[in-house]
């Protein structure tokens, strides 16, 4: 069976044109009600109950369909696992577990290869950020109100919600440091 999806991504297409372009392939057309990428129920519905074997999916672009190219892969390794074919529109272009496996072989490689460079330029910015004398991580707590809190503490005068009210020291902190 033929399928459509379109979300309103208007990035190449608003939502009528995307309509207007699968309406051409079929009229099955699911709609999803958001632009997020978070909650997508819709697409959830189709990949995990509507789609069947055999079945084709229409989108205008890839970006109506997935958010990264991480999401991409896990939809299209769903599509391979179920013989599912998608069929993007403006590329013009079907994936199908018949011929495009080596299209989404390309495609993991290529999640993996985003994946290592954020990676290396993260430890490169750490090992800069350390090279010039500074130090990376959280900056250790060190200041007067944390050792009025203490004291307070200590003292046994004061609730810990006092100590909370005068000093703005966290419960956590102030049992973090008096472990020390």
């Amino acid at each position: 069976m033929k399928y459509g999806y379109i979300r309103p991504v208007t990035i190449n297409d608003s939502l009528e044109e995307q309509c207007e372009k699968i309406l051409l392939h079929t009229n099955n057309m699911h709609e999803e009600s958001h632009a997020k990428n978070k909650d997508r129920s819709t697409l959830s519905e189709l990949l995990n109950s509507i789609l069947q074997h055999e079945d084709v999916l229409y989108v205008t672009d890839l970006c109506i369909l997935a958010d990264s190219t991480k999401h991409l892969t896990e939809v299209l390794d769903h599509f391979l696992v179920n013989k599912i074919s998608l069929y993007v529109i403006n590329l013009d272009k079907e994936i199908s577990s018949s011929y495009n496996e080596a299209f989404i072989d390309t495609l993991h490689h290529i999640v993996e290869f985003q994946s290592d460079i954020v990676k290396f330029r993260t430890r490169l910015g750490m090992e800069d950020y350390t090279w010039k004398g500074k130090k990376v991580g959280r900056p250790k707590r060190n200041d007067q109100n944390l050792k009025d809190a203490v004291d307070m503490y200590m003292s046994k005068k004061f609730t810990l919600d006092e100590i909370k009210a005068k000093t703005n020291i966290s419960r956590a902190t102030l049992y973090r440091h008096l472990d020390r």
